[in-house]
């Protein structure tokens, strides 16, 4: 597609839930380990990638800007940075249709501790909220994750996982945009919800090593998904694959302007962690693929990976085949040698 297909190939990782896995005592070489292998998913679900042609959906409001006589780009006061600034989260996420009428406006700024952040747009669509900021870190760094707490109606809600897009904007290194897709389950979506977001801490990182910042930046908003609720269609699957004798059942496929997904069981008999993908063709010849966005060992959600471009309007049909590649046992780079494990299917859509 553009500079977008990088950012969604490696942005959908395999978010764990821990509750799932048997407790045990650890040796403190075991403890250490297993923290560094902790920073390594962490920074691994965000893709830290500095916007190219994605900046391009930024909006620097007149005024912000000057341009000096050395064709340096300034900025006004630390107060102003982001709070003028602005962009269509349609295009942060890659995709060229006109999301916007989906998004809840938030467009708000809390600055703590010398760090300033912006509360774009929110999205909520089925199990998922989509976050939109923009970040002033006041130092350069090389990527950001966010440490939250989300309530909605007054109680605190927990998540299943997240991943997400952090893109550095500008050649400072300190103004981040960050699309954010948190995992919830149960999510209303016809009726205003009143929602509060707490960020009390940011990791930095840079290299191989890791900052934390404390501090409190609270928004509270009301939002509702019920204009993207209107606009999704759900279709029953029945469709199975083995992988080591353990089974995996897709059950539906959701889909509308802002994502598809495919929802799916797991019947384990054994462990056995696998990156699965599934791959082909929709009706018009165009390539579709869709990769694991979350997995327990109860169930799974595929993830449309807008690698080649929006799934177009006018297709019928998505033929897909599923393929998978086992995870390192010891830490490591994963190879792509990714084999069959299943028929092609076909997903025919209410056109």
């Amino acid at each position: 597609m553009k500079d977008s297909k990088d950012i969604y190939r490696l942005l959908n990782q395999v978010e764990f839930n821990i509750e799932d896995y048997e407790k045990k005592e650890l040796e403190d070489m075991e403890k250490q380990n297993l923290k560094n292998n902790l920073k390594k998913s962490m920074k691994k679900r965000f893709n830290f990638k500095r916007f190219g042609a994605t900046a391009a959906a930024l909006i620097l409001t007149v005024g912000i800007l000057s341009q000096t006589s050395f064709g340096k780009i300034v900025y006004a006061n630390a107060e102003s940075k982001i709070a003028e600034l602005s962009y269509s989260i349609g295009r942060a996420l890659g995709t060229e249709k006109n999301i916007q009428p989906y998004a809840n406006v938030v467009n708000e700024v809390v600055e703590n501790n010398g760090v300033g952040i912006k509360l774009m747009d929110v999205i909520i669509d089925k199990d998922e909220l989509i976050l939109s900021t923009i970040l002033n870190t006041n130092e350069p760094i090389e990527g950001v994750v966010f440490n939250k707490t989300i309530f909605i109606d007054g109680k605190k809600r927990e998540t299943k996982g997240a991943s997400g897009i952090s893109g550095a904007i500008d050649d400072s290194n300190t103004i981040f945009s960050e699309i954010y897709f948190i995992d919830m389950e149960d999510i209303e979506l016809k009726d205003d919800m009143d929602i509060r977001i707490v960020f009390d801490a940011l990791n930095y990182f840079t290299g191989e090593s890791e900052k934390k910042v404390k501090g409190k930046w609270e928004f509270e908003f009301r939002a509702n998904g019920s204009e993207l609720m209107d606009n999704t269609n759900a279709l029953p699957l029945d469709y199975s694959f083995n992988i080591d004798n353990n089974k995996y059942t897709l059950e539906e496929f959701r889909y509308n302007p802002v994502s598809q997904k495919i929802y799916g069981k797991i019947d384990q008999k054994h462990k056995g962690d696998y990156d699965i993908s599934l791959r082909g063709n929709d009706n018009l010849g165009n390539k579709v693929e869709f990769g694991i966005s979350r997995m327990s060992d109860k169930d799974m959600v595929f993830k449309y990976q807008n690698i080649y471009g929006d799934l177009s309007d006018n297709l019928t049909s998505i033929t897909l085949t599923p393929y998978a590649v086992k995870f390192p046992e010891e830490s490591g780079r994963m190879n792509n040698d990714y084999k069959q494990v299943g028929e092609e299917f076909t997903i025919y859509l209410n056109r």
